[in-house]
């Protein structure tokens, strides 16, 4: 791909090696440097044709001449590295003291290179085109010399030379180089990586047989990589398939078959087809390096997704024990300093969160709501000697219609917690004045004044303190997560820290705080166990942590749509008297299907009620879902009924009795519709029929159809009911996110490493399920077949 020019014309090649601005700014450096770049094209072995020629032009003067004549025209410098990359890069090197011969080889080697990749373009891609040669020419203007010298010896075989230049950049010493020449060594290699066809948007006009290997470079059958088998990253085992875009028709179908996710099926980037992930070959990524990268993003996923207490982020006791010493020694710098300090232990909220607490004299003035300026401040009650917040919400959730409110338990959003003797002691010297003047309305505990960032800083400066002298690893988020941690270990349930503290939950776990309600004293009473541990660890006596005066007197907090037992008990009773009835005059047509769909609907309502199910369509998809010898139920209600998202719940026996009569009732009807001539039901396990007594799917819309005259509220208010019934039944935490099927990637119950129990799971849940069903008073109904 050697340069080419007439003879008789020897500026063509000029431009073709310069691409000069117009008026040829500072082309007169430029033709000083020239008889040395016609060396390199020598040295890398893809000579000028004629270039002897060219060198006799240039000493006749014949630049100089022209440089001459365009000086009217000459405007400086604007525009020259923008529009004009090539020449400003060959005027940065002529203007210097001293050009390496190495530096030089390297222009030309890319001057070639662009010349033979603007022959092969469609206008579509100029664009791009430039973008990649002017990335190009930008590293090999600021490259340092020892960056420069990593880059491979230039060579006939540009896709040999791009595959030593990667081999180089995955293997740099990245200790040895700054940040910019790291970069621009990215840069220089990924002009050719994009030469060679690697780029996103870069297509070919060139022959047949150059299409061939390019197909042959990036298509076939690619080893996994090994790892070990108690690592944390997945590997890949067999054979990995590297796949082109292609058309769009025949690459959704594709894309379809293989399971991908939705959003990869309009891609257009290349797809590793076993994992679904595409690799950014805009950036140069191969299909090895991408399987590098997605291996620990993975990882990493799993574990930002996994709440494990007891991890770096949390305090060992000796830890807290040094954080206690010091606030009870006075020993955390000024007042303001060791009382953020001591709030922030206390409560588990932010320092921004601390900075604006407030000061009443009573809880009632206290608001109801979070203020829209102050979302995360907390309350120092001084009657109750307590602290107040508000608790954490999901980020939307459904408004409670004042048609429903009538049916559902009283929530809150305020948590109240005791604040203990020896911990009051430095808090009253501040608190009391400030909330002797609180008489009317609410007074701030910290001056206005004061600084956040002055208050982190001191209290930076006095954690280094102790972690010089003791050897510790304290920092300021590991003492805010102390309350967090400890009531996870008190409560096995990371919502129950969530609403003391605040906490956000991860992605995984984020949906659990749409559903979980849970009684404030409840969660003053695990809050006052986990402080209390401290105080007993420090080999303090245990004082008294509830004041005698502090009577809670509050609702529940949480999930608005809990719905009250004693109503859900005389909507259950009267869905069985109404069954009764039916059963009664089940002998025409119309009272057959009747009773059917109700006795459908009140079966779907009590496995509903027994495994949190959604309410979406199929609650049980098919017959052999449901293990009556086994004793338990497959529930795919999160996704569709191919199981992505399915979880294995135990039924109490009085939910196994119904579904085996349910079972038996099904098969009865299908006999009494064939002999009236109606097609079989559909292969569902619950069926309901229409006025024509063909079979319908089980759908929210045509269950609440069947039961809105008993059921005024969302299908939902039992997934909202049940999760904090089990807590209440002392169901430990993680076996009620296994129950309701909250959780994300890397906490996957039965995934690799999980230490989840299923015996235990059935001895825990299946007692708690069973007596929510008695209290609501399900039982067992018999079908038409009896």
């Amino acid at each position: 791909m050697a340069l080419k020019f007439n003879s008789g014309n020897p500026e063509a090649l000029l431009n073709e090696i310069v691409q000069p601005r117009p008026d040829w700014f500072a082309m007169d450096l430029i033709a000083n440097l020239l008889p040395r770049l016609v060396s390199a094209f020598d040295q890398i072995s893809q000579p000028i044709d004629g270039a002897d020629a060219f060198l006799e032009w240039l000493e006749s003067g014949a630049v100089e001449t022209k440089y001459e004549e365009l000086a009217p025209d000459r405007q400086g410098i604007r525009g020259l590295v923008g529009e004009y990359p090539r020449h400003a890069g060959l005027r940065d090197l002529a203007e210097r003291e001293e050009c390496s011969d190495k530096r030089l080889q390297v222009v030309a080697y890319v001057i070639n290179t662009t010349s033979a990749w603007r022959q092969e373009l469609v206008p579509s891609e100029k664009t791009f085109f430039e973008k990649r040669v002017d990335g190009a020419w930008r590293a090999l203007r600021l490259l340092s010399e020892p960056a420069l010298a990593k880059v491979p010896k230039c060579a006939d075989d540009v896709e040999r030379f791009e595959k030593h230049f990667a081999r180089v950049n995955e293997h740099l010493d990245q200790r040895q180089f700054e940040e910019q020449d790291r970069r621009y060594l990215d840069e220089l290699h990924r002009f050719f990586k994009f030469y060679l066809g690697e780029g996103k948007f870069v297509t070919y006009q060139s022959d047949k047989p150059k299409l061939q290997r390019r197909e042959l470079q990036k298509i076939g059958d690619w080893k996994g990589l090994d790892s070990d088998v108690d690592s944390e990253i997945e590997s890949v085992q067999g054979l990995v398939h590297i796949t082109l875009p292609q058309d769009s028709e025949r690459a959704r179908q594709e894309h379809h078959d293989a399971g991908n996710a939705p959003e990869e099926l309009m891609n257009e980037s290349v797809l590793i087809s076993q994992r679904g992930a595409a690799l950014n070959t805009e950036r140069g990524e191969t299909p090895s390096i991408g399987l590098r990268k997605q291996q620990p993003k993975r990882a990493a996923y799993r574990r930002a997704n996994s709440f494990l207490p007891g991890r770096w982020e949390s305090l060992n006791d000796y830890e807290r024990g040094l954080v206690l010493k010091a606030l009870f020694e006075n020993k955390m710098g000024s007042e303001n300093t060791r009382l953020h300090v001591l709030l922030i232990l206390l409560t588990g909220r932010s320092l921004e969160s601390i900075s604006e607490t407030v000061v009443v004299q009573n809880r009632s003035q206290v608001p109801d709501n979070p203020q829209k300026n102050k979302p995360g401040c907390i309350y120092l009650v001084r009657d109750d000697q307590a602290w107040a917040g508000f608790v954490a919400e999901p980020p939307e959730r459904r408004k409670l219609a004042k048609k429903w409110a009538p049916h559902m338990e009283v929530t809150n959003k305020l948590f109240i917690g005791p604040i203990p003797d020896v911990f009051w002691q430095i808090l009253r010297p501040r608190v009391e004045p400030v909330a002797r003047r609180a008489r009317k309305k609410d007074r701030i505990l910290f001056a206005n004044n004061l600084s956040t960032e002055s208050v982190a800083e001191e209290i930076a400066i006095e954690i280094k303190k102790i972690n010089k002298s003791t050897g510790s690893r304290i920092t300021l988020k590991r003492i805010q997560t102390c309350v967090f941690e400890g009531l996870i270990h008190q409560t096995t349930d990371t919502v129950d820290a969530s609403l003391v503290t605040g906490r956000t939950l991860p992605t995984g776990q984020s949906a659990n705080l749409y559903y979980h309600t849970r009684a404030v004293e409840t969660l003053a009473a695990d809050y006052v166990d986990v402080v209390n541990t401290w105080l007993v660890n420090l080999g303090l006596s245990s004082p008294s942590m509830a004041p005698a005066n502090l009577d809670f007197g509050l609702p529940r907090v949480g999930s608005p749509f809990c719905v009250r037992l004693e109503v859900m008990r005389d909507v259950v009773s009267r869905l069985r008297a109404q069954i009764a009835e039916y059963r009664k005059t089940a002998y025409s047509r119309a009272n057959i299907r009747r009773f059917h769909n109700l006795f459908t609907a009140y079966a779907i309502l009590q496995v509903m009620w027994s495994t949190g199910f959604r309410a979406v369509r199929d609650p049980i998809a098919h017959p052999y879902e449901f293990n009556e010898r086994r004793g338990f139920v497959i529930i795919a209600d999160k996704v569709d009924d191919n199981l992505g998202h399915s979880r294995l719940v135990y039924l109490p026996e009085v939910v196994i009795d119904q579904l085996r009569r349910y079972e038996t009732h099904r098969q009865h009807m299908k006999l009494r519709l064939n002999e009236v001539g109606v097609e079989a039901p559909i292969e569902t396990f619950f069926v309901f029929l229409d006025a024509k007594l063909q079979s319908e799917f089980a759908t929210p819309k045509r269950l609440a159809d069947e039961i809105q005259w008993t059921f005024p509220w969302p299908l939902n208010v039992n997934r909202h009911t049940l999760r904090g019934f089990l807590r209440d039944q002392g169901v430990p935490g993680y076996l009620v996110d296994v129950f309701m099927g909250h959780w994300g990637v890397g906490t996957e119950p039965l995934a690799k490493f999980s230490s989840l129990d299923l015996f235990e799971m059935k001895n825990r849940i299946v007692p708690a399920t069973a007596a929510l069903l008695d209290e609501l008073g399900f039982g067992v109904e018999a079908g038409l077949d009896a």
